[in-house]
């Protein structure tokens, strides 16, 4: 079992081991928490959504067109390989259309992977929590329990 630092919106921000917590503002309105996880394995990239503990290859998918973004490259980068490829005159066949060409035959567009049921069998939507809905409001009791700290009274 580990100890997570989980912000209202289930997103967690911190594992330690129990006792290793360090304290943390937990009045009413209290944007992080530490909580109880189950899961040996958890890391930041998990997610408490609903109830439950998500694991990343878990998650539905919705990051195909930041994943797209990413690949291209940054855009001065972009602009530098389509100067060069007007200059040798390769627009067809030049080094940015290669680059384009690369990131969408690799990476499916999201409306494409959105379309494929297949995407969704096991997986889990995400609920983003809010401040009046806070993740932690989904947790047994048991999990709640705030450590202690030596000044604690």
């Amino acid at each position: 079992m580990k100890r997570v630092l989980l912000d209202y919106r289930g997103l967690i921000n911190e594992v330690v081991e129990v006792g290793a917590e360090f304290p943390v503002y937990d009045g009413e309105d209290a944007a992080m928490k530490w909580v109880l996880c189950p899961h040996d394995d958890v890391t930041g990239l998990w997610h408490y959504s609903e109830g439950q503990w998500v694991a990343p290859h878990q998650k539905i998918d919705y990051d195909q067109n930041m994943k797209r973004k990413i690949a291209y490259g940054d855009i001065g980068e972009q602009l530098d390989m389509l100067y060069h490829d007007i200059k040798n005159g390769n627009l067809e066949n030049g080094e940015w259309v290669k680059n384009v060409e690369n990131v969408k035959a690799n990476i499916i567009s999201q409306s494409a992977y959105e379309a494929n049921p297949a995407n969704f069998e096991g997986k889990v939507k995400i609920k983003i929590h809010t401040p009046d809905d806070p993740a932690w409001n989904y947790l047994p009791e048991s999990h709640l329990i705030p450590p202690k700290f030596p000044n604690d009274n």
